[in-house]
Parts: C-alpha cells; sequence; structure tokens
C-alpha cells in the first residue's frame, strides 16, 4: 500500500511538473529595469521583404502585442549599452512568414549592432519571467492582427481579459502571471482565475473563488495599465456579478 501511495505521489509531481514553465531567461541577475524598444513585423512594398514599423503611440493598448503578429524588442541593461537581448516573439495566430521574417530581422539587427545581443524567440504564452517583467507585470495579448495598413481588432467597445498563473521551474522559481484577451463569451469564464471585463461604461473585475495572489495582484496592474481612467467594479467567488454577464455573449 505504502509502495502504491509512494508511486501516485511521483506521479503527481510529474504530471503538475509538466505545466509548468522551463523556458530559462537568456540574461540573469537583471530585473528588466533596463531600456527598451518594440517594433513589428511587418511586410515591405514588394510583398517578399520584412520590415520593423516601431510600436508607438497609434498601438492600441499600452503593454500589448496582438495575437495574429510577431514583433522584436531590443532590450538592454542600462541606458546608454547597445542591446543586451533581442527577443523576436511569435504570436498564436502570425503567419509562418511573419515568424520566419522575426528571426532574420533578429538577425540583421543584431549584426548592425555588432553582433554583441543574445537573441532569444519567444512564442506566446511561453514568455520567460525576465521578458514579463520588462513590462512590470502588465504584458497583455490582444485578438487580431496587423497585415500592413488593414487592422483586425476588437471594435465593439467589450474586451474581456483573463489573468491566470502559472507555476515556474525556471530561474527565481516565483509565478509567472499572463494576461490575454478572450473572446467575450459566458463559457470563457471559469472560477480558478481573474477577469477583467471593459465595456464603454463601466470597468469589471471578476476574482474566481480559487484565484490565485498572483492572479489578483496582476490583474489590478493590469487595469490601471489598460484602462488608467475607470475604477473596477469587483466581484469575487464561484461566479461574477449579474452585470458581468449580463455584458457577455452567451
Amino acid at each position: 500500500m505504502l509502495g502504491h501511495t509512494w508511486l501516485l505521489l511521483c506521479l503527481f509531481a510529474y504530471t503538475a511538473a509538466q505545466f509548468c514553465n522551463t523556458v530559462q531567461d537568456p540574461i540573469k541577475r537583471d530585473e528588466g529595469a533596463g531600456p527598451w524598444n518594440v517594433s513589428r513585423v511587418e511586410r515591405s512594398a514588394n510583398g517578399r521583404n520584412g520590415k520593423l514599423v516601431p510600436i508607438g503611440a497609434n498601438h492600441p493598448l499600452p503593454h500589448a502585442f496582438y495575437e495574429g503578429d510577431s514583433y522584436v524588442m531590443q532590450y538592454s541593461v542600462r541606458q546608454g549599452r547597445k542591446p543586451d537581448v533581442i527577443y523576436f516573439w511569435q504570436g498564436s495566430k502570425s503567419s509562418r512568414w511573419e515568424k520566419g521574417a522575426s528571426a532574420i530581422l533578429t538577425v540583421d539587427l543584431d549584426n548592425k549592432n555588432g553582433g554583441v545581443a543574445r537573441q532569444a524567440r519567444v512564442d506566446m504564452n511561453q514568455e520567460p519571467g525576465h521578458f514579463l517583467n520588462i513590462f512590470k507585470g502588465t504584458f497583455v495579448t490582444l485578438l487580431g492582427g496587423v497585415e500592413r495598413a488593414d487592422v483586425e481588432q476588437d471594435k465593439d467597445g467589450v474586451m474581456l481579459f483573463r489573468v491566470k498563473s502559472e507555476c515556474n521551474n525556471a530561474g527565481n522559481k516565483k509565478p509567472l502571471v499572463r494576461t490575454n484577451q478572450v473572446e467575450e463569451v459566458k463559457t470563457n469564464v471559469n472560477d480558478e482565475d481573474v477577469f477583467i471585463l471593459n465595456t464603454p461604461k463601466k470597468l469589471y473585475m471578476f476574482v474566481g473563488k480559487t484565484a490565485s495572489p498572483e492572479e489578483k495582484a496582476g490583474a489590478v496592474k493590469v487595469a490601471k495599465s489598460l484602462f488608467p481612467k475607470k475604477s473596477a467594479e469587483v466581484s469575487e467567488g464561484a461566479q461574477p456579478s449579474k452585470d458581468f454577464l449580463s455584458s457577455l455573449k452567451p
């Protein structure tokens, strides 16, 4: 009986480990407080080559990447240095061409800077701790994407975000918190995570009954970053408030 129990415990530990982050940070002993800039990968006028378009004030929300795009981010550990890390982030619905171009453009960018940076590919929802720390816990992915000047984005005035933590087996082992925009339907809401719902009139936050402290703290940061002029109406427990649910699709 003891042997059977030990086997079950080992199996549980192994299974749990499969769902923990194992992506290592490209640089160590850095808190992500240095200067950085981000560009989106886009096709050039000839339709074949790629180019980097700096993300500026016209981007819809701060610290947000579209799931349908790829991005290149340069990061230096302090002001005045060449990039120490060049991340190329690839959205889950980014095209094969965009993903390939992001890698090529990263190499080109590094070569222009003397080839001193570490190049790190980042898959959406597998961002390492250092990458997330650069955004101070406010990194968000958005539905949609940009193809040249054609922008596909949520325009109905209602946006639902899920804030979810993941156990971490890399670096400092602290849980990693990620925020993704999801379709604003009732079936996307559960009592395990924290959800932020923005509507034209109000901002809501639902804290599921089994949500982690990291998810709660992360949701507060994200809400302030995305919607600084609004104060969230918070509900907690097994299900959101009636007003929260009435703003969602069936």
